[in-house]
């Protein structure tokens, strides 16, 4: 549950969210083109550390050549302010019902010293829903290792486009990405907050091997770290967060096929990868999808 933790946390990042113009070794992009229309896709990584690179030469000039800009939700001043209060909302227990009555007394006992250890007040986490307080504990030491929201792969992107003056375009809103994981299961929350606690403090070194991952574009290790678990373990997280998500943007992707123009996509790298992944459903669709190399 590890690591399905981390990719929620990341995935909240975005939601509540440039960096160096140095280039990574070589991470993963992908173009698909017909006559009149080219696709670019690009996996991205939602945290990142100030300063670290966020792209490639191939990237860089796909992203020149693009008319469209598409991320998984706008990414804006406006955005961030409503998803951060949408999270409130949605994330703060209904009265009677803290956090603490979700657990047994040995088990708050372990939250509290959990908590402690990462320098967070356990009564700061008491009005919280189960999958926010899961969330607050595993992003809270890759906040302190020094990972940023606002140096993510995704708002690094964005701020290119807007800077040159591209059109930017959006798969899904700040409501729906909340929504994701505020209409959880009660069990799947609480069997959260309990990996949460467990493994308090840990989620820094995962992400690291993540980041390292997709700075080589190793596809493979990047499914293994992000979808594996998800996958067989927590079927109902992968069902929500991958694949009827991906299901979607194929959709509209073949829609964007049918038009004229360069489009460039920029979403999470677990959305590319594995059997449900943008790529292979792509495929399955006809659609001729090839591996950019610098």
């Amino acid at each position: 549950m590890k690591r399905t933790l981390i990719g929620l946390a990341a995935a909240l990042a975005l939601a509540a969210c440039a960096s160096s113009a140095t280039y990574a070794p070589g991470p993963a992009l992908f173009v698909a083109r017909d006559a009149d229309s080219t696709l670019y896709i690009y996996g991205t990584i939602h945290l990142r550390k100030p300063g670290e690179p966020w792209g490639s030469a191939a990237v860089d000039a796909a992203l020149a050549s693009a008319d469209e800009i598409w991320t998984e939700i706008e990414i804006s001043p406006e955005s961030t302010a409503r998803a951060q209060s949408l999270t409130l909302q949605a994330g703060m227990a209904p009265a009677g019902q803290p956090l603490s009555s979700w657990l047994s007394a040995e088990e708050n006992e372990q939250l509290r010293a959990a908590a402690q250890r990462l320098g967070l007040p356990p009564q700061a986490l008491e009005p919280l829903r189960p999958w926010l307080a899961s969330l607050m504990l595993t992003m809270y030491p890759m906040i302190q290792a020094g990972y940023d929201p606002n140096a993510g792969v995704d708002t690094a992107i964005d701020r290119f486009g807007d800077s040159n003056g591209k059109t930017m375009r959006s798969f899904e809103t700040v409501d729906q990405q909340i929504g994701f994981f505020a209409n959880l299961s009660p069990e799947l929350q609480r069997q959260m907050l309990l990996e949460a606690i467990t493994e308090a403090g840990k989620g820094a070194e995962m992400l690291d091997q993540m980041s390292a991952a997709w700075e080589a574009g190793d596809l493979n290790a990047l499914d293994r770290l992000l979808s594996d678990e998800m996958r067989e373990e927590y079927p109902e997280v992968y069902e929500v967060m991958i694949r009827r998500r991906n299901t979607a943007w194929v959709g509209v992707l073949m829609t964007e096929l049918e038009g004229s123009g360069v489009d460039f996509v920029a979403v999470g790298a677990a959305h590319l990868v594995g059997a449900d992944g943008v790529v292979t459903q792509l495929r399955a669709r006809g659609v001729r999808i090839e591996r950019v190399r610098d």
